[in-house]
């Protein structure tokens, strides 16, 4: 969001969807500013009330803002803008007064505790307003020390549940190389077993149906799971059209799960120049884990590669890797191999871009 004249853009990514809403159809939106407080500014508009954030550190922000400041808020080609209006329309300015946060949420009938205070502020930092109901969805998560985790859940549109809180800690917290299960393999059918055998889109749709009630049929649905979430999330930060799926396969006796985001890359070239980008997560026996980011256009690749273990061994195979594409009749222009970086040994959001 833009505020005019000529000040600082100001990200309101978790109120898009309620803007939308307010304008309905309409460009401009007529309003006063009743109110402000250390992080957010309070708009009347009409017989609606909006929150927008405001960062308490821009000082040039605040010295244009205050309350009883008549604005208007205009939609102009999906940018939402806040600007005054006309000075012959306003009343005569008056002292800047600002309220506590902790006044705030005793204005919502929210005892001011350490945990509400800082999920207030936690809320407000990314964007959101500061609404009863996301505190007190949020509040007794940070009074168990998942603020984050179950913030993220909102921020996908998800609800803050016991389980999906619980496998948001397991996202950022287990070393995605670890096996999903273990000692699993003799409990398949042998042509899962096969099925299985190497990550693919085969295997994944050879399981459907066959392991519903079994503990690798439960660990798959957890999968299935972080699978949504993780797609919940990537539509709630960005306007591409990023994918994110799993592929599991058996290594051993174990089941493990190779994970995939495909992104454009470079979104703002020419329709006919756009490329494809390929992230790729895979648990393997000679490298541990490996990390590919494939760069696809047309029949051209680029590919970075990165190893947990023996990267030079890597490295010196990517001459056979080259002939192999060349055969296949695609065109290798660069490959690098280097050790898999410090964060991606510990968490899957780093892998998939979060």
């Amino acid at each position: 969001m833009r505020i005019y004249p000529d000040l600082p853009m100001i990200r309101l990514d978790g109120l898009t969807q309620p803007l939308l809403q307010l304008f309905q159809g309409f460009s401009k939106l007529e309003g006063v500013i009743k109110e402000i407080t250390p992080a957010s500014i309070l708009l009347q508009l009409g017989q609606a009330e909006l929150e927008l954030p405001l960062e308490s550190s821009r000082p040039d922000v605040r010295a244009w803002l205050r309350e009883g400041l008549k604005v208007e808020l205009h939609r102009q080609q999906g940018v939402f803008i806040l600007k005054a209006q006309p000075a012959a329309s306003q009343p005569e300015p008056a002292a800047l007064a600002v309220r506590p946060l902790d006044e705030a949420l005793l204005a919502l009938d929210i005892p001011p505790t350490p945990e509400a205070l800082l999920t207030a502020k936690t809320l407000l930092e990314q964007g959101f307003p500061l609404q009863k109901e996301h505190l007190w969805v949020l509040l007794p998560w940070a009074e168990q020390g998942r603020l984050e985790e179950a913030l993220q859940l909102l921020q996908a549109g998800l609800r803050a549940t016991p389980a999906l809180v619980e496998l948001v800690s397991e996202l950022r917290e287990k070393p995605p190389g670890q096996a999903v299960q273990e000692q699993v393999r003799q409990e398949l059918p042998l042509e899962l077993q096969e099925s299985l055998t190497h990550p693919s889109v085969k295997g994944r749709t050879a399981w459907s149906g066959r392991v519903a009630q079994t503990e690798v049929g439960h660990a798959v649905i957890r999968l299935l799971a972080a699978e949504q979430m993780l797609n919940s999330l990537l539509a709630a930060q960005s306007s591409n059209t990023d994918l994110v799926f799993f592929l599991p396969f058996l290594q051993g006796e174990d089941l493990f799960a190779s994970w995939v985001k495909i992104s454009r890359d470079s979104p703002e070239r020419e329709a006919e120049l756009q490329g494809f980008r390929l992230q790729v997560v895979l648990p393997t026996e000679s490298f541990g884990l490996v990390t590919a980011d494939l760069f696809v256009q047309g029949k051209t690749v680029r590919l970075h590669l990165g190893a947990e273990e023996n990267d030079q061994l890597l490295a010196d195979g990517a001459g056979r890797l080259t002939a192999e594409l060349g055969a296949s009749g695609w065109q290798l222009t660069e490959v690098k191999v280097g050790g898999l970086v410090e964060c991606a040994r510990q968490s899957l959001y780093a892998m998939i871009g979060r």
